[in-house]
């Protein structure tokens, strides 16, 4: 019994992992696009960096 339910959890964590891959994924092209804009146009005002940081970082996060 506890075999099948370290099994278990084992399996539930794989799962959970797979799926918060999956819903970073699918946010990369918004991410990815956001990322070069900044880039090429870097923003003129303190909160346009602090975003522009801030999405640089979640590109590298998301490994997108």
């Amino acid at each position: 019994i506890l075999v099948s339910m370290l099994a278990m959890a084992g399996a539930a964590v794989l799962i959970a992992d797979r799926a918060a891959r999956e819903s970073e994924q699918r946010w990369c092209g918004l991410i990815t696009t956001m990322d070069r804009a900044y880039r090429e146009e870097p923003p003129a005002t303190d909160l346009g960096r602090q975003l522009a940081r801030d999405i640089a970082e979640l590109r590298r996060e998301f490994r997108c």
